[in-house]
């Protein structure tokens, strides 16, 4: 039996669900792009490419002149994924073994870690600053917090559950959803050019 904070979770989490298939459904109404030209390449192997060694520091610039932000996204986005992972065994009522709740604490303090730091370099450094809107300072609170309470549990974590999964389709956090779907179609669509991964094109 879910208490009603549990309950008010749940609720949240349905909100989000249709807020994000709204969304897309919204994103979807400007149709197929019609491609013309033959294919060069194979879009599922683009598409593999895209979420995997495009996603490396050897080729992306914007990684390798960032590493240490890199990191902490990586660290950040593993606590925000244990964090999920124990709220759904809290809502079905899974109970987990000590030793496995022992070893979750260690990317949720990855995690909190990356996330405070993400969020002290956007109001530190002028330039992010210039660039940040409310939404990315309140989108990284709601995350990070998520993250941090998810190692005491308790009412207070599902108090912070709730308001991220409402505020998820409301706000930058929505790319949860949006990433995925980038990222595929930039994969086939270059995968399909010949141009993912590089140096794949039978076309000469």
């Amino acid at each position: 039996m879910l208490s009603p904070l549990e309950v008010s979770v749940v609720a949240a989490a349905a909100c989000s669900a249709l807020g994000l298939a709204l969304l897309r459904r919204q994103a979807s109404a400007y149709g197929v792009r019609v491609l013309h030209a033959p294919a060069a390449g194979d879009p599922a192997v683009g598409v593999r490419y895209a979420f995997t060694g495009a996603m490396s520091p050897g080729a992306k610039e914007s990684v390798r002149e960032h590493l240490p932000s890199y990191l902490a996204g990586l660290a950040y986005h593993a606590g925000i994924f244990t964090a999920l992972g124990l709220l759904v065994a809290t809502l079905c009522g899974v109970p987990l073994p000590a030793s496995l709740r022992w070893l979750c604490r260690v990317p949720l303090i990855l995690g909190t870690m990356g996330g405070t730091g993400l969020l002290l370099k956007r109001m530190l450094q002028s330039e992010l600053r210039g660039l940040s809107h409310p939404d990315d300072f309140l989108s990284n609170l709601l995350a990070t917090a998520f993250v941090g309470l998810a190692l005491l549990g308790g009412t207070t974590w599902l108090l912070s559950a709730a308001l991220l999964l409402f505020y998820a389709p409301l706000g930058k956090i929505r790319h949860c959803l949006f990433f995925f779907l980038a990222r595929r179609n930039l994969g086939a669509f270059f995968g399909r050019r010949g141009v993912f991964p590089p140096g794949s094109s039978h076309v000469h």
